[in-house]
């Protein structure tokens, strides 16, 4: 099914990563488990990180570019997924978060390992604990084209969840993760600031 046309002028009018980035700021966060496709994204105001990373890669799409992803992995954590995209000046990202502090990051990394590095310090659990560990290489989700993903009525979270069966790269092995100290107080109150509570990982 394709967008409608009044789809399709709401998208175009997101025509930088700063304005998608807004949009997604303005998303109520959504703590459940249902995936949905960006049109039902736009309908509802709401989103979780998948989602809004649809959402952005449909919106970096109507600019001319691949709608791509990077699945990031965490331990005793929620895993989280990256929206990136490539300009002249380097590789940069879109995030839909519960959080403050995994949004979005500007295009000037040299490589995707760069870029999820910049997140790394970032991502911890309720616990102050760091939690990433792991990243894909980023995904075309035109090889996902048969899940009809920007506008279908069903459930996407199985999209989500094949995102698992890609290669990893690690950053840093499980054991040595473990035994970094947890973040400063003050960082982690910052980053879960405003949350919704319901859709944090109870570490």
């Amino acid at each position: 099914m394709d967008w409608t046309p009044s789809e399709r002028r709401f998208l175009r009018a997101l025509n930088s990563p700063d304005k998608i980035q807004d949009y997604l700021h303005t998303l109520i966060y959504n703590p459940t488990d249902h995936a949905s496709s960006p049109r039902w994204v736009m309908i509802t105001g709401e989103g979780h990180c998948f989602e809004g990373g649809l959402i952005a890669a449909a919106a970096l799409e109507m600019q001319g570019l691949k709608p791509l992803m990077v699945d990031l992995v965490a331990e005793d954590d929620d895993h989280h997924v990256l929206t990136v995209y490539k300009t002249s000046t380097g590789w940069g990202s879109l995030s839909k978060s519960n959080t403050t502090l995994l949004a979005g990051r500007a295009p000037f990394y040299k490589n995707v390992r760069e870029l999820v590095m910049s997140y790394f310090d970032f991502y911890f659990n309720t616990k102050g604990k760091r939690s990433l560990y792991a990243y894909s290489d980023p995904i075309n989700l035109n090889k996902f084209n048969h899940w009809q993903w920007r506008t279908t009525d069903e459930d996407l979270m199985n999209l989500g969840i094949s995102f698992c069966d890609r290669i990893h790269y690690e950053l840093i092995s499980q054991k040595a993760l473990r035994l970094l100290p947890p973040v400063a107080r003050k960082l982690k109150d910052a980053c879960f600031l405003g949350a919704d509570q319901s859709g944090l990982y109870k570490a």
